[in-house]
């Protein structure tokens, strides 16, 4: 059994990692202090890589600091989140609950409606935001982005889902599972009544659809009528994306006090990570074929030449999320051997502790693949998410 002066040493621990080891590298060069937004692409040492204001990060990190402001009520964070707030006010919004995908430093726009995933960040930032500072200013923002996004994902013809590729064979698993981040934390500013039908839409997806039984496996493409596709891409499971649905689906069947959403999420947590560790070498597998073969790339592993084998931050970063809430649910050896075992792998392989904050990408064996701090695909999101609902799990379990 474990004492409870382990569980205070995690949450002590996990939270000096969240300030200290990584927060602090953001803090102050994330911010555009003449433009507006933030800066979210720089290298190993922290030198500005890229200028360009890419949506999904403005969204993430508007979300990171007004949670950070959320969970420590030090009003640095909520600063910080009003600067992403008034940028994506002023320059990313497309109308008819849409948003932009890319813009310049200055604010103009690069790229448009390119993607879903912008309407969704910005939401849960905004909402987020709404939250830490209590105020409804961004109430018709927040329900128009909501109700477009809950015609579009009904829609299975709706084609922009970039980073994903739209094929009318398939559903994507990514597009409920973000929702099912997202819209419970709408839910708290606009209501559960209106934002309920689809939460159950997506969780009866992820649980029952993309989780397949008969491959014991949460499959990131299914057909449309919700069948197994035996295709190079039905066969790909991701269990970085697989554990994010895990502790989302864990945290709504809290919400709800719904035992059986727990014991259905575990499982699938179970089975992700049996097809995710690398019993070799350590740490989470980038994505892998249910049939054991050589996978093929498709979306952000083929944009980024992500090798199936490869340790990627967000996928790792996710492996501490769900494993502290798997151990918080379910007070099991193994289930603690694991959240150790991958709070120990990360902080050894992916921390810098030089510059801080954790490298981008990592080869099999855990030397450097990527040694980037925030490039198009990473900004302060994962990680200091991942960080802190460690941190909130044992923090949980220390208040039982």
């Amino acid at each position: 059994m474990i004492e409870k002066s382990m569980y205070r040493y995690q949450f002590e621990y996990h939270k000096n990692y969240l300030l200290n080891g990584i927060m602090s590298f953001w803090e102050e060069r994330t911010k555009d202090i003449e433009y507006g937004g933030y800066f979210t692409c720089f290298d190993k040492e922290g030198n500005l890589t890229d200028q360009n204001k890419y949506i999904w990060f403005q969204g993430r990190q508007l979300w990171t600091f007004s949670a950070l402001y959320n969970a420590f009520g030090d009003y640095k964070w909520v600063d910080l989140a009003r600067l992403g707030r008034d940028f994506l006010i002023k320059h990313a919004y497309a109308g008819n609950g849409r948003w932009n995908y890319q813009l310049d430093r200055y604010g103009a726009v690069r790229i448009g409606t390119a993607s879903i995933y912008s309407d969704l960040f910005v939401l849960s930032g905004l909402a987020e935001y709404a939250l830490a500072t209590k105020s409804d200013q961004d109430m018709k923002l927040i329900v128009d982005t909501f109700d477009s996004i809950e015609k579009n994902v009904y829609d299975l013809d709706f084609k922009d889902i970039y980073h994903n590729v739209w094929n009318p064979k398939h559903k994507k698993h990514g597009l409920y599972m973000i929702n099912l981040i997202v819209i419970p934390i709408v839910s708290r500013i606009i209501g559960e009544e209106k934002t309920r039908p689809l939460v159950d839409h997506c969780l009866e997806n992820i649980l029952y659809v993309f989780a397949k039984d008969e491959h014991e496996a949460l499959l990131e493409a299914v057909g449309r009528n919700d069948e197994f596709v035996d295709d190079d891409e039905g066969h790909i499971t991701y269990p970085g994306h697989t554990f994010e649905s895990c502790w989302a689906a864990i945290f709504e069947g809290r919400r709800r006090k719904d035992q059986s959403i727990i014991d259905r999420a575990l499982q699938i947590f179970d089975w992700a990570y049996k097809w995710g560790y690398d019993t070799e070498n350590g740490g989470i597998y980038s994505y892998r074929d249910i049939k054991n073969e050589i996978p093929k790339q498709f979306d952000w592993n083929k944009e980024t030449n992500m090798s199936w084998d490869d340790k990627n931050f967000w996928v790792n970063a996710e492996a501490l999320a769900v494993t502290a809430t798997a151990y918080a649910e379910r007070k099991s050896e193994e289930n603690f051997a694991r959240y150790r075992d991958i709070s120990e792998w990360t902080h050894e392989h992916f921390f810098d502790p030089v510059y801080g904050e954790w490298y981008a990408e990592l080869y099999r064996d855990g030397s450097i693949k990527l040694s980037d701090k925030g490039t198009i695909w990473k900004a302060a999101y994962h990680v200091p998410r991942g960080i802190m609902i460690a941190m909130q799990e044992f923090q949980r379990l220390l208040m039982k």
